[in-house]
């Protein structure tokens, strides 16, 4: 009787559980090596924008697990790793003509970037528009990032005075208080997060105007079901209803 009543146990217990383990639906991912995006916390751990927005989709939705964000890959590998079905997903993409040919973009944002000047703090210049700094000459002198969509932008600009030597955020604000340009140009996102993580507010401001907008998506391999990506829709549309969405981004997006 003992050993019947104990199977019985156990028959009810693979009941409660076995629908969770059947419909479960596991996503691999991939870090970017770009903060805040992701960055490694002090804690040793994975955090970041897009690190937030996955773990709150799984708060609301229970049965999908996001794995393989623990680790960085390089973003050329990533994106290929995406389109040939290695990765399911990847959170913070910008979604271009090419990009749409090879992968599934949710449909709304995850969150908005500005292409935005940043200046020492001391300087009291107003700039309106690109035109303003040609005006200046060799007083209007810009600073980015090498190999990204802000040196691509200035370049297709035109006329303007700019050196992309900077190999990250970082250094481009350092450059920028050395006296290396007068200006530093690159999204709010990156620029933000350099400035609050070291301390820089008393000697690098970020101008009111923005020069472009755009956002970043999700963004699914082809390989995967629709089902699933409507799962994380779901599951993204009711973060973002709830105000949650809003509150992640508000704190890598503030500088205060």
């Amino acid at each position: 009787m003992l050993k019947k009543k104990s199977a019985i146990g156990f028959l009810i217990l693979i009941s409660f559980w076995l629908p969770s383990l059947l419909f479960a639906v596991e996503l691999k991912t991939a870090a970017q090596e770009s903060a805040p995006k992701y960055f490694i916390t002090a804690g040793n751990t994975m955090g970041g924008i897009c690190v937030e927005i996955m773990q709150a989709i799984e708060n609301i939705d229970r049965k999908i697990q996001f794995t393989g964000y623990q680790k960085f890959v390089p973003f050329k590998r990533l994106q290929n790793y995406l389109e040939t079905g290695q990765l399911d997903v990847f959170f913070g993409f910008k979604k271009t003509e090419e990009r749409k040919s090879k992968y599934i973009f949710l449909d709304f944002p995850l969150y908005q970037l500005n292409y935005v000047i940043a200046a020492r703090a001391d300087d009291k210049i107003r700039i309106n528009c690109f035109n303003d700094m040609r005006s200046l000459g060799e007083k209007g002198k810009l600073l980015t990032v090498y190999g990204t969509a802000a040196s691509r932008f200035l370049h297709e600009k035109g006329g303007l005075l700019f050196e992309d030597d900077a190999k990250s955020p970082a250094m481009l604000l350092n450059m920028l208080i050395a006296g290396r340009g007068r200006f530093a140009f690159y999204h709010d996102l990156g620029l933000q997060n350099v400035i609050k993580r070291n301390a820089l507010g008393k000697k690098v401001k970020i101008l009111p105007m923005p020069f472009f907008t755009y956002y970043h998506f999700a963004a699914f391999s082809k390989n995967i079901p629709a089902e699933t990506i409507d799962k994380v829709r779901t599951a993204l549309e009711k973060i973002k209803n709830d105000g949650e969405l809003e509150k992640i981004c508000g704190k890598y997006l503030r500088l205060k």
